[in-house]
């Protein structure tokens, strides 16, 4: 049985949450880190109307930045703790995602990082790599 979970909106403290989690799992994969600028872009998704922290088991286990246009439904960030990997969690979400955008008749997308392991999660649940820039792969479902 996949791991229920639970959306609750971001607020202003859940940055410090929010932040350690990006950190630890994009630092290690970008070549020039700057963590600055890195920091300003979680703060601003943080502060974003689409952010949401994902709950399970009571318990804050990861969030996500959801944008929608016309054409797609687009995933901007998606960060787990490294603790909640690896037992469904990111596979229902991302299953239940892919519902939501068939719903609508749009496309899912989603960045991840070239080398992350987040891309083999992305292939196995039916995403195609759509685009390569920046270090950065767009899959799409």
């Amino acid at each position: 049985m996949s791991p229920v979970f639970e959306l609750r909106p971001a607020v202003k403290a859940d940055l410090a949450f929010c932040w350690p989690i990006y950190r630890d799992a994009v630092q290690p994969l970008t070549a020039n880190w700057n963590e600055t600028e890195h920091r300003r872009l979680v703060e601003r998704a943080v502060g974003q109307p689409g952010t949401s922290i994902l709950r399970s088991d009571n318990a804050d286990k990861g969030w996500v930045e959801v944008s929608e246009s016309g054409g797609a439904v687009e995933l901007k960030q998606f960060f787990v703790l490294a603790a909640a990997r690896n037992n469904g969690l990111g596979s229902s979400f991302l299953n239940w995602m892919k519902e939501r955008a068939d719903r609508k008749r749009k496309d899912l997308l989603i960045d991840v990082p070239a080398g992350s392991p987040a891309r083999g999660l992305c292939e196995r649940l039916g995403f195609k790599a759509a685009k390569t820039a920046d270090n950065k792969v767009t899959m799409r479902y």
